[in-house]
């Protein structure tokens, strides 16, 4: 059999053993635009990206949470949501690119020299590399972070003064 041949023993004997397999394709989308009109996209709305990255729930409660504060500070008007796109378009662009380049690198479809020349860094091809490379801190601008962090800061606060009131 191929898998036997192809893949890792442990997967192989899954493949051996599963009657009919069943495999699911993994899309990502990236959007040009996130706010138009008094429209604004958040969450897989917005960016679909690779679950290799971990960051679907968390990006979806940020965008939230920087739409919070923009119509706070704005109002909830167009200028409010022109300013959440500049805050939330380039996060949402580096969740997407660093999902596509982990999964790329998890499937192997780039080689060392492209590895080595990524804005990610030098990377190894062992399991390491990855783990160090799933889920975490983007170098998002300070902006975003801050509204993100003072966003869900506030949410938190709210809810737990619902809980006690």
């Amino acid at each position: 059999l191929d898998a036997k041949r192809l893949l890792a023993p442990q997967f192989a004997e899954v493949i051996e053993k599963t009657t009919q397999p069943f495999f699911q394709p993994i899309h990502d989308l990236a959007s040009d635009t996130i706010a138009f009109g008094r429209v604004a996209l958040l969450g897989d709305a917005a960016f679909v990206a690779r679950p290799h990255v971990g960051m679907g729930v968390t990006k979806a409660a940020l965008d939230a949470s920087a739409l919070t504060d923009c119509i706070r500070a704005y109002g909830a008007n167009e200028k409010a949501l022109q300013h959440y796109a500049a805050l939330r378009l380039p996060a949402g662009l580096a969740v997407v690119e660093r999902a596509r380049h982990l999964g790329d690198h998890m499937q192997g479809h780039q080689n060392q020299a492209n590895h080595s020349n990524h804005k990610f860094g030098a990377q190894s091809s062992d399991a390491d590399w990855v783990l160090q490379n799933t889920a975490v801190d983007l170098g998002i601008n300070d902006a975003s972070r801050r509204v993100a962090t003072e966003g869900m800061t506030k949410i938190a606060s709210k809810q737990l003064h619902s809980m006690i009131h």
